[in-house]
């Protein structure tokens, strides 16, 4: 079936869409979030729509700061049966490129991974982002990402990880993990437990590696 995509001002969402959000989300993430009250501090949902069922779909917050325009991404999820497909990497790509071409100022990706996936579409679309296995964080881009991170996330965020304490339900992969994925999992150890690795990356098409550029290539 051919999935639908679309994106959602969090201010037109209705009642009930948000509550068929909230239960899928707690449905596979234990029900130990706050789900309503982080979604209110976001600006758009994008939606991935298989005929009437949401079958995943992400949060994304826009914000002028440090002089910067920083887009955060907030809760995520897609059911398994959906993640081969890129269906919501591309729309999201689309979407704040689309963004991205009419802002004046430099433009930032600031988000948290929970997971080795999520860590993995940092090398997989962007060509300089950090932390990354290769090389240590420059000074100055590790004092950006740590003053975003406190800035949102206070006494939670300390050293590079912000402990939500939301126990992280995947599983690890029978194959062997690359290089990035095991560099996630040094850098978080306690991912089972909820902590998330606080990551930064460049919105700019120069940034983007060939997969980067086809995800954005419709805008």
């Amino acid at each position: 079936m051919v999935i639908k995509q679309e994106v959602v001002a969090v201010s037109e969402l209705p009642a009930a869409q948000l509550r068929l959000l909230q239960d899928l989300y707690e449905a596979h993430y234990g029900g130990l979030h706050h789900f309503a009250r982080d979604l209110s501090e976001k600006d758009w949902v994008l939606l991935l729509r298989s005929g009437q069922q949401v079958v995943g779909f992400s949060s994304l917050q826009r914000r002028e700061q440090n002089a910067f325009v920083v887009y955060f991404s907030g809760d995520t999820l897609v059911l398994p049966d959906h993640r081969h497909a890129y269906d919501l990497p591309r729309l999201w790509g689309r979407f704040v490129f689309q963004q991205v071409a009419r802002e004046s100022l430099p433009c930032l990706w600031f988000l948290i991974c929970g997971g080795f996936r999520t860590y993995r579409f940092l090398p997989v679309f962007f060509q300089k982002f950090y932390p990354r296995y290769e090389e240590k964080t420059p000074g100055e881009t590790q004092a950006l990402l740590d003053r975003l991170a406190s800035q949102r996330y206070g006494d939670l965020y300390h050293e590079g990880i912000v402990r939500l304490g939301s126990p992280c339900l995947e599983e690890l992969p029978p194959r062997e993990l690359d290089a990035h994925a095991r560099f996630f999992l040094e850098r978080n150890p306690g991912w089972r437990l909820g902590h998330e690795l606080a990551c930064l990356t460049w919105l700019d098409r120069a940034n983007l590696t060939p997969a980067g550029q086809r995800m954005v290539r419709a805008c």
